[in-house]
């Protein structure tokens, strides 16, 4: 049972860096201003709107800035409310 525990704590241990190194950042300038595009709806091509999907994808630190202007964007908006 010892080694059971032993297993956990060296799991533990091994994830906590992971998710100690994940936490809300704001993107760099360009990729701003393709999520920017995607939350306005300028971002033409469905391959534009992928890649800008997958940069949230791949960052997941960016969500937290991404939901936050998303909620900003809505306060602004008349009927989005």
């Amino acid at each position: 049972m010892k080694a059971d525990f032993s297993s956990l704590f060296r799991l533990f241990d091994s994830i906590e860096k992971q998710v100690e190194g994940r936490g809300s950042s704001q993107p760099p300038e360009e990729v701003r201003v393709m999520l920017e595009g995607l939350m306005s709806g300028t971002l033409s091509s469905k391959k534009e709107r992928g890649e800008a999907f997958e940069l949230l994808r791949k960052e997941p630190g960016w969500l937290e800035w991404f939901a936050e202007q998303l909620k900003a964007r809505r306060k602004n908006l008349p009927g989005l409310q």
